[in-house]
């Protein structure tokens, strides 16, 4: 009885051997792994394309490493692992980036240049006397504010002072002086046309001399957004009447006064990566521009949209047909009032 006790025990201390053997090569590997992954907490007002350019990856690397089937649903909170080849956050070579300066590269957008640097795109703008987002291109020089380099400086002889109110924005202020939103950010060093307080002393850019004011002269247009429709005016004759679509839930084109601030044949939108022919830039939601454009055209050069004109479809701009887009553009001037209505 003794000797298969023994024999019993023999064998349960044999098996306790052998998986401790085991568990001794198998942890380090598994300690090995966790050491090298990189976890993202998600915070408020973060998606996998924002993760993506801040990490230097993709989209699809972050679903892949964390088993995502949609790149939406992400929360806050949620613990990300960052893909393993990932590539470093700080500038690329020291040759592109000097005295204050970059140099673009091929793929590079403002909002990857800007997370590159911890600046906000609208800064980076200002810095550079650009009027869009997408206009950069590779081997063009930016100068990176805070590292060297400079925001254009008010000319006191040149511009007048304004003191915000309640209710006041930066459109509405442009407006009443006969300039643009962007013209005032510019002048004033406002990297989110959004945050202008009350009590707040704006510098106002006079109209050069020489040069015409952007009013539009007597053109206007109106967007009624419960027809789904834009109408374009001259004086009281109506020159234009289009089916359009706005934005959709719960991206809401807003309503009020505005007023064409910026034309761009072919804007891109890096978000989504499309392209928007005849774009007019009507009002700042944030840092991003919405404004009126053509059906957007895809990387493959497939148009979207088309055939859904008449219903809310878009990201919070006020979308065309393209040939309607481009009669608009070509009539439409910067400072040309927009009146959007519920």
């Amino acid at each position: 009885m003794q000797r298969k006790v023994r024999k019993n025990l023999t064998v349960v201390l044999c098996v306790i051997l052998a998986l401790c053997a085991q568990w001794a090569i198998v942890s380090p590997w598994r300690r090995s792994q966790a050491q090298e992954q990189v976890i993202h907490v998600v915070q408020a007002g973060e998606n996998l394309f924002r993760l993506a350019l801040r990490y230097g990856t993709t989209v699809e690397d972050f679903m892949s490493a964390n088993g995502l089937a949609d790149e939406n649903m992400i929360y806050v909170g949620q613990r990300l692992v960052i893909p393993s080849r990932a590539r470093s956050t700080a500038p690329r070579a020291a040759a592109a980036t000097t005295g204050g300066t970059y140099e673009v590269q091929p793929g590079d957008t403002m909002l990857s240049i800007a997370f590159r640097y911890g600046i906000g795109t609208w800064e980076l703008m200002l810095a550079n006397n650009l009027f869009g987002f997408h206009l950069i291109h590779p081997g063009m020089k930016l100068v990176i504010p805070g590292a060297g380099g400079t925001v254009p400086e008010v000319n006191p002889e040149t511009s007048d002072t304004y003191i915000v109110r309640p209710g006041d924005t930066l459109t509405s202020i442009a407006q009443r002086f006969h300039t643009t939103a962007f013209a005032l950010a510019q002048s004033n060093g406002i990297s989110d046309p959004s945050l202008i307080r009350v009590g707040q002393v704006l510098q106002v850019p006079r109209v050069a001399s020489g040069s015409p004011a952007p009013s539009g002269g007597k053109k206007r247009i109106l967007i009624d957004l419960s027809e789904q429709h834009l109408y374009a005016f001259q004086g009281d004759q109506l020159i234009f009447s289009f089916i359009c679509s706005s934005g959709r839930a719960p991206y809401y084109t807003r309503t009020g006064e505005f007023q064409v601030q910026s034309k761009i044949p072919n804007a891109y939108g890096s978000a989504w990566d499309i392209w928007m022919p005849h774009w007019l830039g009507i009002y700042w939601a944030g840092s991003t521009e919405n404004g009126i454009h053509a059906l957007p055209i895809m990387a493959n050069g497939q148009t979207l949209w088309a055939g859904y004109l008449g219903q809310p479809i878009s990201y919070g701009c006020i979308v065309l047909d393209t040939e309607d887009a481009k009669k608009l553009y070509d009539w439409a001037e910067i400072g040309t009032p927009v009146s959007i209505r519920p």
